[in-house]
């Protein structure tokens, strides 16, 4: 169905476009375009006028440009706008008001959002129309770009909303208009931005601010700042607060959690509104398994079959980089077993992966690769301290840490604990792949920034996969 003709443009822009326009998709990356997509030319870190006419090379239908510009079909395929971003955040809202019976769940956290969004996207999607944020889209560019991909038959829309710095979220639950919102969490990440927990709380909690009349709040019920969620929540009007958590008497209760070794899944025990219920999960990890909570509440909160729910649930894959499993053969034909877990870190992922990593049944020496963790502000020593002291306690072999602010993670590691410490991972990636003898299990997690994932596709490129 297409989205983006000259009349829906025309609505969502207040433009007269006076050419013909038949799209289904935005884009603002020409390396990511495809043909018969709509280029935005964002003023950002790059300038995307300049990409303007290689969009237009490879099939773009036209570009929204803020000003003309020269060797880029003239102005037979642009539309010009006052602002890019603020056409763009326009495009989303148009998206969002045409799908009038939409069910929309906004999820923010600090650890677990791109992780319940998969699984709840990919409950969802038996039940109806489902549109979700790809990757990672949850700023000021992800989230509208998600919305522009809804149409009038949308039935329900999954939408991650993230931040760093103060103010961002509201903006974008207001675009949202969710009819759930979900804090998966809260910890201690970008805190050097944010100043302290509470602050990161309070800038969680505006995801209430765009929530829809009777909308629903799903909080961690155990988390020690709880009360000042639910206190946010009802200051935003929120009537219907669910929680998740371990404790008595909450509405959704990880009761047990049965570790998953190599080749076989997890099984979870929850209680779910009084009901004991039962099904497995193909990621490793309590943390995981908490995720899967807030599904179960929001197919109850939404009156879906929570038996297909939990059949659905069973079958999610991990994401690349958020606990996804690898088996791998060397070329001595002896296995290796890589845990990637490397998208992104801060002190509380780290050390639920860790765990997870260490709950797992394993063979031959266990490595653990880790990356610093950023934004931590004048903390950050004391943090990375802190995962090093905590990987001693831990059946861990060999550590390798990257990342200038991480030496100190690296300093008080048990001796025979510590493999290398290297500022980049580009000082790590050939030696590591030579040390690999087989059977060794090799956990990865740091912060974007340290590139991690570039080792785990070095591993894959290098080494067969097995099942």
């Amino acid at each position: 169905m297409t989205r983006w003709t000259n009349e829906t443009l025309k609505n969502a822009l207040n433009v007269d476009v006076p050419f013909s326009v038949n799209a289904h998709t935005l884009c603002i990356d020409s390396r990511q375009l495809q043909q018969g997509d709509i280029f935005i030319a964002l003023s950002g870190t790059q300038d995307g006028h300049k990409f303007v006419k290689q969009a237009l090379d490879k099939g773009a239908v036209c570009a929204i440009v803020e000003h003309s510009l020269e060797n880029a079909y003239g102005d037979e395929k642009l539309i010009q706008v006052k602002n890019t971003q603020e056409a763009l955040n326009a495009l989303g809202i148009y998206g969002r008001s045409i799908a009038p019976d939409l069910k929309a769940i906004a999820i923010t956290g600090s650890v677990g959002k791109t992780t319940t969004k998969e699984m709840l996207r990919s409950t969802l999607h038996h039940f109806g129309s489902t549109i979700y944020s790809k990757a990672s889209y949850n700023n000021h560019l992800g989230v509208p770009l998600s919305l522009a991909l809804l149409r009038n038959d949308s039935e329900f829309g999954v939408f991650e909303v993230g931040m760093n710095h103060k103010g961002e979220i509201a903006p974008l639950s207001k675009m949202v208009e969710p009819d759930i919102a979900i804090i998966t969490t809260v910890a201690p990440s970008h805190i050097g931005n944010m100043g302290s927990l509470e602050d990161i709380v309070d800038e969680k909690c505006n995801i209430f601010t765009g929530l829809n009349r009777n909308g629903k709040a799903l909080l961690h019920g155990d988390h020690p700042l709880f009360e000042r969620m639910k206190t946010h929540a009802k200051n935003h009007g929120v009537q219907h607060i669910f929680t998740a958590g371990r404790k008595a008497g909450l509405d959704a209760r990880l009761l047990h959690y049965q570790p998953m070794h190599q080749g076989k899944r997890a099984l979870i025990t929850v209680e779910i509104f009084g009901k004991i219920v039962a099904y497995p999960l193909q990621f490793a990890g309590e943390h995981y398994a908490f995720n899967s909570l807030y599904v179960l509440l929001a197919a109850e909160i939404l009156k879906l079959d929570l038996g297909l729910i939990m059949q659905q649930l069973a079958k999610v894959q991990p994401v690349v980089g958020r606990g996804q499993m690898l088996n791998l053969l060397l070329e001595n034909g002896r296995p290796i077993f890589v845990y990637d877990d490397a998208y992104n870190a801060n002190p509380t992922s780290m050390t639920a992966g860790l765990k997870s990593f260490c709950t797992m049944n394993h063979e031959g020496r266990k490595i653990a690769v880790i990356g610093q963790m950023g934004e931590l502000g004048e903390n950050s020593d004391a943090y990375h301290i802190q995962i090093g002291e905590y990987i001693n306690t831990l059946p861990i072999d060999c550590v390798y840490v990257v990342g200038k602010n991480a030496k100190c993670l690296f300093e008080v590691l048990k001796t025979e604990k510590q493999g290398l410490w290297v500022e980049t991972i580009d000082d790590l990636k050939e030696m590591f792949i030579h040390t690999l003898e087989g059977n060794e299990s090799i956990f990865l997690k740091g912060s974007l920034s340290q590139r991690l994932q570039e080792l785990v596709t070095l591993l894959k490129n290098q080494h067969r996969a097995v099942a």
